[in-house]
């Protein structure tokens, strides 16, 4: 079995992501908006939508199809997807996304919260392999 290696230098990570993300309260349990399931959904770190991955019913991928907005990141395992790279994505920018949907979803902070690799030293404020959502 082959580890999967994300992507570290997507450029379409920009450093504003997160005024976006704040935006809106992180609901992990929030269905897809399009066919309201639950099981494996995805959000949209441009526009916060949540939609459901390709194996339910595929409305993130076309929420990219006809918007152009690259990045998600899945509430099932806390990880990114870049679909203009087509790769998994990881990114200190990303981190306070990450630790705000650990929160989110286990009611704790994560157990390597203070961890240098997790915080790299930034406020926290808002990785996997699970299936992509394309």
């Amino acid at each position: 079995m082959t580890a999967i290696e994300p992507k570290t230098d997507c450029p379409h990570i920009k450093s504003d992501i997160l005024d976006n993300w704040r935006r809106e309260i992180v609901d992990v349990s929030k269905p897809c908006l399009t066919c309201h399931d639950v099981s494996e959904n995805w959000r949209c770190l441009e526009c916060n939508i949540v939609l459901c991955s390709s194996y339910v019913n595929g409305h993130m991928r076309e929420h990219n199809q006809q918007t152009g907005h690259p990045l998600v990141v899945s509430f099932s395992d806390l990880s990114f997807w870049c679909y203009s790279c087509d790769e998994y994505v990881i990114s200190p920018i990303l981190h306070p996304i990450k630790v705000s949907i650990y929160v989110a979803k286990f009611g704790e902070l994560p157990p390597d919260y203070h961890d240098a690799s997790i915080t790299n030293g930034e406020d926290m404020g808002g990785e996997g392999s699970s299936a992509n959502p394309s």
